[in-house]
This record gives C-alpha cells, sequence and structure tokens, in this order.
C-alpha cells in the first residue's frame, strides 16, 4: 500500500482529503437551485450528469443545505449574495470524510469562478497522494 495514505486503525478504512475548487459547474447548479425559487429536489432540477453528481458539494461552500423534507435543497443567504457578486468565498475547501477540514484564504467574487471540474482520473491520483497540509 502506498506509504502516503492514511488508514484508521480500528476498521482499516482509507482515509483520504479531498480538494474541491468552486467551478462553474457549481455555479450553474446554484445558479438553476435560485432560479426555482431557492428550494427545489435535486431529481426534478433537470441537472446534466456532472451537475448532478457534484451538486452536493455546494454545501462545502456554505451555498446551499439539504433539507430535510423530501429530498429537497434550500439556496442559503451567502448562496443568494454569492449569485449577486455581493460577497466572496473560499476558492477551494478540503474535506475529509464528506466534512470541510481546511478552506482557502483566497477568496472568490462569482464573476471569478473558472471552469475546473476534476475528473475520476484526477480524482484517482489525489487519493494516492499526501494530504495537502501534511
Amino acid at each position: 500500500m502506498n506509504e502516503n495514505v492514511t488508514v484508521c486503525p480500528t476498521c482499516g478504512h482509507k482515509i483520504v482529503d479531498y480538494k474541491h475548487s468552486i467551478n462553474r459547474t457549481l455555479v450553474s447548479c446554484l445558479h438553476r437551485l435560485n432560479a426555482l425559487g431557492g428550494r427545489a429536489r435535486l431529481d426534478r432540477m433537470q441537472l446534466d450528469n456532472t451537475q448532478f453528481a457534484n451538486f452536493q458539494k455546494l454545501r462545502y461552500f456554505g451555498l446551499a443545505v439539504p433539507t430535510n423534507e423530501n429530498n429537497e435543497w434550500q439556496i442559503t443567504d451567502c448562496g443568494i449574495w454569492f449569485l449577486q457578486g455581493r460577497i466572496q468565498i473560499s476558492r477551494f475547501v478540503i474535506t475529509r470524510n464528506a466534512a470541510v477540514i481546511r478552506e482557502s484564504t483566497e477568496l472568490v467574487y462569482v464573476n471569478e469562478v473558472k471552469d475546473c471540474v476534476q475528473f475520476k482520473i484526477q480524482w484517482k491520483e489525489q487519493a494516492s497522494q499526501p494530504s495537502l497540509f501534511d
């Protein structure tokens, strides 16, 4: 096994830190949610495969949150303000086990977001590397 991969000593689960950048795909998801009144179910939003697979990452940036009702998602005030260009958010976040553990100190406005969706091969390569903050 790669010496840079951390494994839980109790259960043997591989522990990996992932970097998620805000990108045009996520902004398009947020815009779609906002256009639907700020609250909607993913299966009714007419998202493409990339949008559908990445939508949940909006919560890492505090832009949208899942509700406890009917599998819906709700845009946050920060999400609205970000779309309006009123606030900046972190350019990227680092997650471990689906929880944010670090945020970029570099901030961006919505008009500064670039298209940089990672593909499966990049995730595989990243999973075999040491933590970004080790």
